[in-house]
């Protein structure tokens, strides 16, 4: 059976998990509420086909693991499965996982999305050298004088660094998305 442990104390242990990527999603119901709390350090994250992820830390015999655990409280319908779910790192041992990643992401899906989430779609998912204004305009629906505040969005910087995007050009001449690698 599935369980997750840490610090030798056995924080969930069930048969019913979600697997993706494989991680191991267990059921936020399932978790010893005694030793999980909502983490003022650790900073909200983003994924292209999940949604936003808060952190947990985790408190046992004394000791604190800031951040090692996450769910997403609203993940987009392609990772519904995680819904009301919970995962686990840093240090937490997950045992008996399944094999393999189980379900990981699908076709890309641009959906709704727009603003700084769509920025983050179309830095990983567009292979052109360089992305000309207009049409980061038209799929982000970010009007071209705003685009420099959001590219300063902490989850659009750490797509750029992963996914090697530049913000090209200046306010007055106008910007293009380039390839840095």
């Amino acid at each position: 059976m599935p369980k997750a442990t840490w610090n030798g104390v056995t924080v969930v242990e069930s048969d019913d998990i979600a697997h993706v990527e494989g991680n191991a999603y267990f059921k936020i119901a399932d978790v010893n509420s005694d030793i999980l709390t909502e983490s003022s350090v650790a900073k909200p994250t983003y994924c292209h086909w999940k949604g936003m992820a808060y952190y947990f830390d985790l408190k046992v015999r004394g000791k604190i693991n800031i951040g090692a655990a996450w769910h997403y409280p609203a993940p987009y319908p392609q990772a519904n499965i995680i819904s009301n779910r919970i995962a686990f790192w840093k240090g937490v041992e997950v045992q008996d996982l399944p094999e393999g990643r189980g379900l990981v992401e699908g076709e890309p899906c641009l959906g709704d999305k727009e603003g700084w989430e769509a920025l983050c779609w179309l830095i990983k998912f567009s292979d052109k050298k360089i992305i000309p204004m207009e049409e980061v305009t038209k799929i982000t629906k970010i009007k071209a004088d705003e685009i420099e505040s959001f590219w300063n969005n902490y989850d659009v910087k750490r797509y750029a660094a992963r996914y090697g995007r530049l913000l090209s050009g200046d306010p007055q001449k106008g910007w293009s998305l380039i390839a840095d690698k």
